[in-house]
């Protein structure tokens, strides 16, 4: 117990990585109690990964309700200013990256909403009709 809080604490503190060098240079008879602890540290690494695949996606689907969201402000009739129509664009970057490296994220929800936001964007730059 005392070795994992030292772990966590080194984990926390930096020293991830030479706390497993440390592990992995050890030649004592502690083999067991190492395999353990290396063990750990792949589910704790497993677990780190899950939670940013989590987090990844959480952030994606933001994205993508930020663009459903302002389609539909922009099919009401709603005015942007440019500022915003940047932001949203920086969404539509993200989002569409996400879905071209995550085939198994349901990516086509907002098609029409980013060609449509496009369009608008172009014609409003066009006609210099920010807000």
């Amino acid at each position: 117990m005392e070795l994992l809080q030292t772990f966590v604490g080194m984990l926390i503190g930096g020293g991830f990585i030479a706390f497993v060098q440390f592990l992995i240079q050890r030649s004592d008879n502690k083999k067991e109690k190492d395999s353990k602890i290396l063990k750990a540290i792949g589910d704790l690494s497993d677990k780190v990964k899950g939670i940013e695949d989590r987090m990844d996606k959480g952030s994606a689907d933001g994205a993508r309700r930020r663009i459903l969201a302002f389609d539909d402000e922009l099919r009401r009739g709603l005015e942007h200013s440019e500022e915003s129509y940047n932001q949203i664009l920086a969404d539509v970057k993200f989002y569409r990256d996400f879905c071209r490296s995550h085939a198994d994220y349901e990516n086509d929800k907002a098609v029409s909403a980013i060609s449509h936001i496009k369009e608008t964007y172009q014609h409003v730059k066009n006609e210099n009709k920010f807000i």
